[in-house]
């Protein structure tokens, strides 16, 4: 029972606010007798225990935000939880980070987390749940995802980026490039709920189409380099390799055209065309200045700081920020680098 009694229970029982539940268990925190005397007794009567975690953290910060992601090794969301938690601390609040492998594990972790009281929570790297947009609701926690798209069917607040548009974006360069066989590395695989990378590759078939053109090879990656370089062996292992080929994140992109040179001898851009998405560091290091779609990381962590920000103050206005692409030409696209 202790388990799934938490300090908003209490709080709603006794019409008084989740953090004045907190300081009623620091005893050095300020707070009328009386009303520290009931929310004890409360606690004791339904079996509530904080953790001493949420006790010491309440002391100290006025706002704790719980930051859950997933696989925090990949350099995008490691850039955002890095930025992320470095401007949370200039704010003055306390960032909090889970790691978790998907959507579910994340719902089913949630009591735990909201076991350290957080004032708000930001996902990033998978979509949530209902039932975890449930419990953060319940709570009166607001709740925030990072860069998975326009959350359609949920009330959630989101900041992303124009996923559609730069998938749609890539097709068009190929196309104008006057590429005739076009292929795509997709990031669907191992993926349980959605992500970016299907509105990526929508926006580039529906560019494809606009342009009366269509895919002559796909392959079906999961973000790693990995899946870079099976892709790069199916396709140039087959008669008609593409001319130009779209990758849905840089680290396939990456993988793909070091196996096309080392293994094929095919290079960018004589022999084909390559894109990439999203712009990470790496990708424009000498070994691939690779041409690529890029995110705005700047304004996706400003928009989020400024959400959270506004959550706070007024819970019940949405906010929900798409940001533009840009896409950013390097040596693996002709008329370019040398």
């Amino acid at each position: 029972m202790s388990e799934r009694i938490t300090a908003h229970d209490i709080a709603e029982r006794l019409s008084v606010s989740r953090s004045t539940v907190s300081r009623a268990f620091d005893p050095n925190s300020r707070i009328s007798p009386d009303v520290r005397k009931r929310i004890l007794k409360m606690a004791h009567e339904i079996g509530y225990r904080p953790t001493v975690a949420s006790r010491l953290v309440m002391r100290e910060y006025p706002h704790v935000i719980a930051l859950i992601v997933r696989d925090i090794t990949n350099p995008v969301r490691a850039t955002i939880m890095t930025r992320l938690i470095r401007e949370f601390e200039r704010e003055g609040t306390l960032p909090l980070v889970f790691q978790v492998p998907n959507a579910r594990i994340a719902s089913t972790r949630a009591e735990a987390i909201m076991g350290y009281l957080p004032s708000a929570v930001v996902m990033s790297g998978f979509m949530p749940q209902a039932s975890l947009l449930t419990q953060c609701s319940q709570r009166s926690i607001p709740s925030l995802v990072i860069n998975r798209g326009q959350t359609v069917g949920l009330a959630a607040n989101y900041v992303t980026s124009d996923h559609y548009a730069g998938g749609m974006a890539a097709a068009q360069f190929l196309t104008k490039a006057g590429c005739q066989r076009i292929a795509f590395v997709s990031g669907h695989s191992g993926v349980s709920n959605a992500d970016p990378s299907e509105a990526r590759i929508e926006g580039f078939l529906a560019g494809l189409d606009e342009a009366g053109s269509v895919a002559v090879a796909a392959y079906e990656g999961d973000h790693s380099y990995e899946s870079g370089v099976k892709a790069a062996d199916k396709f140039f292992g087959a008669p008609n390799p593409p001319d130009g080929v779209f990758c849905g994140n840089d680290m396939m992109a990456m993988g793909f055209k070091d196996t096309a040179r080392e293994s094929h001898g095919m290079n960018a851009p004589q022999d084909y065309q390559l894109i990439g998405y999203d712009d990470i560091e790496m990708a424009n290091w000498t070994a691939y200045r690779l041409s690529t779609v890029a995110q705005n990381m700047d304004a996706v962590i400003e928009a989020t700081v400024q959400g959270i920000r506004q959550l706070l103050q007024d819970p019940e206005t949405p906010v929900r920020v798409t940001l533009p692409v840009d896409l950013i030409e390097r040596s693996t696209t002709s008329g370019n680098e040398p």
